[in-house]
């Protein structure tokens, strides 16, 4: 879709008159910066990712009208949150918010602050009023498994047996409505210092234990390093003293963290696998990935036991 098509709806539409449009990415769903009375940020989402787009404009309308800090969305004329048309015989629609000026937090210095945000945010969508995609253990750990299968890797079975491991430390963990990519890329801090959260397409049922933990982690994804590990008990201990001020989590979801850091090697290298094809990496990285899982066992029962001292000596865990 043009410039000129895309100006049009905004004035037609939107009220905003001779808006000039920065190009800012392009992926499923291209994206601009609009400048016209205000600085927006619009989203044209082509029909394959329509679904995940009605998503994420709902969750962002509910979280908004509950006054938690997302960009806000801005309204068409007739006071719709997505605006639809259609280009070259393909349905297009159009999300218009708010621009944040804005940078990902340092989360070494608001780890506390960070935990507040996303512990409201749990708190919220426990009511929040559709379903969610539920994500299992095909999720988390299958996918990968089947995708080595493919490719025939000669050591699955380590693979294999490392996942059943895992997913029975896990299996039996609460459900949430969970952000479903909560790094700290979808953080964004403005120059007061308020932080929203941003990006809800990838949202679902799942442990919240796993956001808990994609934003803890502070960990190499190619390279284990002790500082690193070090550096993510500390962000994990300086999160849970803001999270659980508005969601509890039991003894057993705090001690899962260091599972979750290792299924999270499955569950991402999946989807990177789905979007680029099982050619895209060689048994050389699965190897590579194999010892960093192998490395991060060794490193879990020191890490659990420091959870546990932390534990027992502060209630505000519990």
């Amino acid at each position: 879709m043009d410039e000129k098509t895309l100006q049009d709806i905004l004035a037609l539409n939107y009220g905003i008159e001779s808006p000039s449009l920065e190009f800012l990415r392009e992926g499923g769903t291209t994206t601009y910066i609009v400048n016209g009375r205000s600085k927006y940020l619009l989203k044209v989402i082509g029909s394959a990712f329509s679904d995940t787009a009605r998503q994420s404009a709902s969750i962002m309308r509910y979280l908004e009208g509950n006054g938690f800090s997302v960009p806000k969305t801005i309204l068409t004329k007739s006071g719709e949150t997505i605006f639809e048309t259609e280009a070259d015989g393909e349905k297009i629609l159009i999300v218009l918010m708010d621009f944040i000026d804005g940078d990902e937090p340092e989360l070494e210095k608001c780890a506390s602050e960070v935990g507040r945000l996303v512990g409201r945010f749990h708190q919220l969508m426990e009511e929040y009023p559709s379903e969610l995609v539920y994500r299992d253990k095909e999720f988390f750990i299958g996918r990968y498994i089947e995708f080595l299968r493919k490719k025939k890797y000669p050591r699955i079975k380590e693979y294999e047996e490392l996942g059943e491991r895992l997913w029975d430390k896990v299996k039996n963990l609460p459900q949430g409505n969970c952000h479903g990519d909560l790094h700290r890329g979808n953080l964004l801090q403005n120059a007061d210092g308020k932080i929203y959260l941003v990006d809800f397409d990838t949202a679902c049922k799942a442990p919240v234990m796993f956001d808990v933990m994609v934003m803890c982690d502070m960990t190499d994804y190619f390279n284990l390093k002790q500082e690193d590990i070090e550096l993510t008990k500390v962000v994990y201990r300086e999160f849970l003293s803001g999270y659980v001020g508005y969601h509890k989590l039991s003894r057993e979801e705090i001690l899962s963290f260091p599972y979750w850091v290792a299924i999270r090697h499955f569950q991402l290298q999946a989807t990177i696998l789905e979007i680029y094809g099982v050619d895209c990496i060689d048994e050389g990285f699965i190897d590579g990935q194999l010892y960093w899982l192998n490395k991060w066992q060794e490193a879990i029962p020191g890490f659990t036991e420091e959870l546990e001292e932390k534990n027992g000596r502060e209630t505000e865990y519990d």
